[in-house]
Formats: structure tokens, sequence, C-alpha cells
């Protein structure tokens, strides 16, 4: 069954609408081609299954997780990772001793991320609180059983965390933590377009002494991601607490979308925000 670029667009603003994220042109195809083999299986036309996608929020959920966009890896931009390794959990061992150090990946996919993280404070001797979140509950299912396949490792960025990896890498590059990592990473749906509503407040972490909310403002519009960014200061963030974002994304996030609350810092090639108030 054929979708016209009328009906593709209607899903695309449907999308945008009630999650907030803009598909790029190149991921429009990847929706269109959702959608028609959608509509044959279930043997349904076009209005049908969009007075569906309104009224069933299964439906909507599922097309939201072939919607978006889920591609990273370990250790990706191993700057920041190196900076957090090399300057902030030392600072925090030094400073809190056994108190876990709160940590959200935000849009955190598969879960590379989240996990990459969770090496690193084990490494340092560093208790950890790690929430990974996404609007995606096919990648938290797979984020949670913490099993990934080598196509998670790159050659070259990452490649000198590797040693942290090698341990529970088994025949084939397949890679499975067990309990005593999975343990210390909770996973929470979280659709960041909501962030500001105070229906919210219930599904946010707070008090996070290290966010990472990379390679996603993106698909956001400008109003969007000031919103996101000052709901996650107030809410969210402890005082002191850190802010990464892609060093790609860092020029998009000027004073018209960064709250005043947090400053932005560079040490050396890497650069972050911080939140005012803490040490």
């Amino acid at each position: 069954m054929m979708i016209s670029e009328l009906e593709l667009e209607e899903i695309v603003e449907m999308i945008t609408a009630r999650i907030g994220i803009i598909p790029r042109s190149s991921h429009r195809k990847g929706i269109r081609d959702y959608l028609e083999r959608k509509l044959s299986s279930m043997n349904a036309d076009f209005a049908t299954y969009k007075r569906l996608l309104v009224s069933d929020n299964d439906i909507f959920s599922e097309l939201v997780d072939e919607s978006t966009v889920n591609e990273t890896y370990f250790f990706r931009e191993e700057r920041q990772f190196r900076f957090v390794r090399d300057k902030l959990l030392p600072i925090w061992k030094a400073n809190f001793g056994s108190v876990p150090i709160k940590i959200w990946s935000a849009a955190c996919s598969f879960g590379e991320e989240a996990y990459s993280l969770a090496l690193l404070a084990k490494d340092a001797g560093v208790r950890a609180d790690i929430t990974a979140s996404d609007i995606n509950s096919r990648v938290l299912r797979h984020c949670e059983s913490g099993v990934f396949l080598s196509k998670s490792i790159r050659s070259v960025d990452g490649c000198s965390f590797m040693n942290l990896l090698r341990p529970y890498t088994k025949e084939g590059g397949k890679i499975e933590f067990g309990s005593e990592i999975r343990s210390c990473i909770k996973t929470r749906k979280l659709n960041l377009a909501e962030i500001d509503s105070p229906f919210s407040d219930a599904l946010l972490p707070h008090g996070q002494n290290i966010v990472f909310l990379r390679n996603v403002f993106i698909y956001f519009s400008q109003d969007l991601r000031a919103r996101i960014l000052r709901a996650i200061s107030e809410k969210c963030m402890a005082p002191g607490g850190c802010l990464f974002v892609s060093m790609s994304e860092i020029a998009q996030l000027d004073a018209t979308v960064m709250p005043d609350s947090f400053d932005k810092i560079s040490d050396g090639s890497v650069f972050y925000f911080r939140k005012k108030g803490g040490a």
C-alpha cells in the first residue's frame, strides 16, 4: 500500500507534535517504508490508521520506535569520557567517597553510553547510580539486557577505552555485561518534549551530578531546545552538575536557548556546561 507525500507529511507532523522530533529528510524514507508495511499488515487504509494513532497509545509507540534513529557506540566522542575519567570522577571520589554519583544518560539509545559511564565509574572506584532514558521502548529493553554486538565498537573513536570492555567480550566480539554492571543502570521511558510538564516530574531523575544529552538537539526546534535545557537545570541537576552535549552541538546552544543557570566551560578541547551554585 503506497503512502502519498501529503499523508507522510501528516504523520511527520503528528510525530513532531507528540514527541518534539523533527525527522530529517534522510529519515523520512524509513518512516514511509514502515507505514506502507504497517498498513499492508493491518489491511487498513490511511484514515483508519491515523485514527488509531490518536486513540491507541501502543500503536503510536510502535510508530515512535520505528521512527526514531538509534545509532551509537561505546565511548563515542572519547575526549568527553576521558575528561570524566581524569577530572570529574577523581574529584567526586576525593570529596564524597562511597556516596554514589548520579548520572543521567538522556536519549540513551541502545545503552552504549550508559554502560560506558558505568565502566568508567567502576574503574575509578566510584559508586554510580545511572539513569538511562529514551522514548523508544525497544531500545530500552535492549539496554536492560546488557548484551551488545561488535558493531557497538569503533576502531578509532573510543578505542583508548577498549581495555575496560575486554573482560566482558565473548567469542565473536559480542559484549555481555553481568549483574554487577547492569545493576547500577536503571532504564526509564521518557519523552523529552514533555520534560517541562508537571505530569512528567515523577519520571524525571533529580539531583543529577552528570548529564549526557548528546546528538538529539539537531532534531528539536529552538523553542523545544530551550524548554528542555531549562527543565533539566531547574528539575534535574544538582548545583555544580555538569551537562555534556555532542561537540558538534555546542555552537547551536547559545544564550537564546541555554539558561543563565549554566556556565559554559572549556577544558582543553572539551566543552561542557556547569550548573551554577555548587563546587
